[in-house]
């Protein structure tokens, strides 16, 4: 698969890709363990402490050492950039800077003043040099030009789209920051849980996340993306909702969910938004969110992709969104 192709897969808007049902998980997966060199000599357990380096880090191309504390971190994969913001940690130098500015609101707004070097989408490989950096992320979609990269810097390579909670401690253990990517997970957590009995009334009404692509057509997921908001804020799946690619109008008025989330598509998208599109539409106006007013526009399109950041901002949108008494 090209390289560009694969990026978008793991943002999952490229509609070929969604509609093909590339998910949130990867069936590439590796287990990122850090150890010491002290730990190494003694066979202890793998590293938990920001000071313990060096540390020998363990992912699907090898073994990588990092003598100290990265600073100047490059990621030629746009999708780590999300997780290195949660992580209140900016790359010196990242793929796609201009891309996120001018798609991704939620990301761009925690880059806007960060002075990153976009590498563009087809990574250049010569301002990647000039930044000297640290350490290389890198996805394995670039595995085949691991020892290229590694010349210029260490590297290590995950998966593209492993699940959100494990892709953000393998970054953090990478980094040294393991301390934070628990305290983020667990403040997640604790929102969840504070969200799910604030939304509880809300506990038999159906919900439904959907992207629009224009011509009464519609693109829906059903292979656990959004399983961080049905499980964690306890709502209803809408009943019927088994396929995942194209659904049309007339087949999403026969789901007829209580509540609709449609989810900005910013490879093509719609003037005035879904609601302006289809409001002279009779079947569009029978459903039950359209007629309850339960229709959400999502600007930030990053939200059925697997990263951090959509799932932190996500609970924040669905909990204002459903949590209005109508």
């Amino acid at each position: 698969m090209q390289r560009q192709g694969t990026i978008f897969m793991v943002l999952t808007i490229i509609l070929v890709m969604i509609i093909s049902g590339c998910g949130g998980g990867s069936s590439q997966q590796t287990n990122v363990t850090a150890t010491s060199e002290q730990e190494e000599q003694q066979g202890a357990t793998p590293a938990k402490s920001v000071d313990a380096f060096p540390r020998t880090i363990s992912h699907l191309s090898g073994d990588t050492v990092i003598q100290e504390k990265p600073v100047k971190i490059a990621t030629p994969y746009i999708a780590f950039v999300d997780y290195l913001a949660v992580l209140e940690e900016y790359p010196i130098a990242a793929q796609g800077v201009s891309t996120i500015t001018t798609n991704f609101p939620s990301l761009s707004k925690r880059v806007a003043d960060k002075n990153i070097v976009d590498l563009g989408m087809e990574v250049d490989l010569e301002k990647l040099l000039a930044v000297q950096p640290d350490i290389i992320i890198a996805a394995d979609d670039m595995r085949d030009q691991y020892d290229k990269l590694s010349q210029i810097a260490p590297t290590v390579i995950l998966p593209q789209a492993g699940d959100w909670r494990e892709t953000l401690q393998q970054l953090a253990t990478i980094i040294g920051k393991e301390e934070k990517a628990a305290n983020v997970l667990a403040e997640f957590d604790r929102k969840s849980a504070e969200y799910k009995e604030q939304l509880a009334f809300r506990c038999q009404e159906s919900v439904m996340f959907v992207m629009y692509t224009g011509k009464e057509q519609f693109i829906t997921w059903n292979d656990g993306r959004f399983d961080p908001f049905y499980d964690g804020l306890g709502l209803k799946r809408t009943e019927g909702a088994n396929e995942n690619g194209q659904l049309s109008l007339e087949s999403l008025a026969q789901l007829n969910p209580d509540h609709l989330f449609v989810i900005n598509n910013w490879q093509a998208p719609i003037q005035g938004g879904v609601k302006e599109a289809l409001k002279g539409s009779n079947v569009w106006n029978s459903l039950n969110a359209v007629k309850n007013n339960c229709v959400y526009e999502l600007a930030d399109p990053s939200l059925p992709g697997p990263m951090a950041l959509a799932k932190i901002d996500g609970i924040e949108e669905i909990r204002k969104a459903m949590g209005k008494q109508y």
